[in-house]
């Protein structure tokens, strides 16, 4: 990240309370930016047009960062597909809209991997390859919410040349995570699971579907340097992947988990729950030649400081 770029522009962060914006606008106080993080406590409502377009006249930012969505792990969004997919639909495009309307010079948009089609069996999610195909079924209605805001853009740009760059993430853990049972997602609630599982001497977890599906999992202080590094020198209209470019099956990354807590227990494999999509690998090609950068954190490593913090902030994490 270079800092200078970032000196005296005004940046808001939408989405900044969650998980992902906490730690972008963490990376982000280490620059000279002034830094906007809307407050849903007010009363705003992105699902509003209205609001979007008066909070961007109030505030006036060169650069927005799109991190604003209502989402969750895979059982999260059953009985919630309509509501998921009406909330980020609207979200996603009017905030895109009045940031045109109001002179924003660059609009980031952070989405979900999960737009991706989600019924190859292709080694790795190509860029080009985006428009392939069907999105999933366990998480259609979210993931082609996600997806309209990236023809938005294209349509934006085509029309009025505005500048959007539309980022696709890989499943992000770390620090700060969703460890709510409604919310978190697959590494998170094995963390919780066998935490607890050694702490009350569980002979063994329950693992949702069949510990077959591939993910690929990207540190969040990673995807945030990536974020920044994007919004700096990543300019075309085109989605750009950040990833690890690795590939880990739930089994995998539940032994890796078991490993490092030392836990002894056994897995038991819940097959009535859903696997969704079989594999997702990222291909970082593109990104490591147009940021010029790779992750550096290996999973493992990511893995113990993301069960340090879920360790010290035990009652905090597991309601948030």
């Amino acid at each position: 990240m270079n800092k200078e770029f970032f000196q005296n522009k005004k940046i808001v962060i939408t989405g900044g309370n969650g998980f992902f914006g906490k730690h972008i606008h963490e990376k982000l106080k280490l620059t000279e930016a002034k830094i906007f993080i809307p407050d849903r406590k007010t009363g705003l409502d992105f699902r509003r047009y209205e609001d979007c377009l008066n909070y961007f006249k109030e505030t006036k930012p060169d650069i927005v960062i799109n991190c604003a969505a209502n989402q969750g792990g895979i059982g999260f969004h059953k009985g919630r597909q309509a509501e998921l997919y009406m909330d980020n639909l609207l979200m996603g495009n009017f905030l895109l809209k009045a940031a045109y309307e109001t002179g924003v010079k660059k609009f980031v948009n952070i989405v979900a991997g999960c737009s991706y089609p989600g019924y190859t069996e292709k080694e790795e999610l190509k860029e080009d390859e985006y428009w392939d195909g069907e999105i999933h079924d366990s998480i259609y209605s979210y993931g082609f919410a996600r997806k309209t805001s990236v023809i938005y853009g294209k349509a934006l740009f085509q029309q009025y040349g505005f500048k959007s760059i539309h980022l696709i993430l890989a499943n992000m853990y770390g620090p700060g995570e969703h460890f709510n049972p409604e919310q978190s997602k697959a590494l998170a609630a094995m963390i919780k699971k066998i935490y607890e599982a050694k702490r009350d001497n569980l002979p063994y977890i329950e693992i949702w579907g069949s510990g077959k599906p591939i993910r690929d999992w990207l540190y969040v202080k990673d995807g945030a340097e990536a974020i920044l590094r994007a919004t700096e020198i990543y300019n075309d209209i085109s989605p750009l992947n950040i990833g690890s470019g690795f590939g880990i099956s739930v089994t995998d990354l539940a032994t890796t988990i078991k490993k490092i807590i030392g836990y002894e227990g056994e897995f038991k494999y819940n097959l009535e729950k859903p696997d969704g999509a079989m594999k997702k690998i990222f291909s970082t090609k593109k990104m490591e030649k147009e940021l010029n950068w790779l992750p550096t954190t290996s999973l493992e490593q990511g893995i113990k400081e993301t069960i340090d913090w879920f360790d010290k902030n035990y009652e905090y994490a597991i309601k948030h």
